[in-house]
């Protein structure tokens, strides 16, 4: 299996702890074999971890997420900036946006209760053509990670797992497991598609417990 945590923010979107050149020895660190980093609304922004990612010889895939309407949106395998997607346009709209371009659209933490109106609640189960739906965010209580796991089922959708880490101690608590080892963003949106992928938690890690992708 190959374990890839789909959710971290860094230094680099301005809203986080986390410095880029501590995101590989943390993942590590958690038993995970890769880190998918999702800035807000811009893929370029995480650019440097190209490089980290070509020294280290770790995996760092590169990701987007997006605040639409209704909601948070995980973007895969598309570039895209505030002038391709520009904050607050209709869920349904940046779905279809990203499905045209051949990428994965997961909707992120959509009963998350500190959101109130912005979260996307029961309105998740109207949207069409979603990859996947985030089912295990670590930054989230075990309520709202069921509420978005049985929203997924009812969707005939898979679930993924990311700790939407905003700060260093948080990295690999959560975590997405893969059926196989994967090298390329083509390869990550093709698994997403293709469900072969489940979600997993690790909300003690950091406490001395088990790595995400133990058992």
């Amino acid at each position: 299996m190959f374990c890839i945590d789909m959710h971290v923010h860094t230094v680099l979107g301005g809203d986080s702890l986390i410095r880029p050149e501590e995101v590989v020895d943390r993942a590590r660190g958690a038993g995970l074999d890769g880190v998918c980093i999702t800035e807000h609304h811009s893929y370029d922004l995480s650019l440097p971890f190209d490089e980290i990612a070509r020294k280290t010889g770790f995996p760092v895939f590169r990701g987007l997420e997006y605040r639409a309407a209704e909601g948070h949106l995980l973007i895969y395998g598309v570039s895209a900036s505030k002038s391709d997607l520009p904050p607050g346009l209709p869920m349904q709209m940046a779905i279809d946006w990203v499905c045209a371009r051949g990428g994965a659209a997961v909707a992120a933490h959509p009963f998350q209760k500190t959101m109130a109106g912005a979260a996307l609640g029961s309105r998740l189960l109207e949207l069409k053509n979603l990859t996947a739906v985030e089912t295990a965010n670590a930054s989230l209580s075990e309520g709202e990670n069921r509420m978005a796991a049985d929203a997924a089922q009812k969707m005939g959708l898979c679930g993924i797992g990311g700790s939407d880490a905003h700060g260093p101690q948080v990295l690999g608590r959560a975590c997405t497991v893969f059926d196989r080892r994967l090298h390329t963003i083509p390869e990550l949106v093709a698994a997403l598609k293709n469900k072969n992928c489940r979600p997993r938690n690790n909300f003690q890690y950091g406490a001395g417990n088990q790595s995400c992708c133990t058992g």
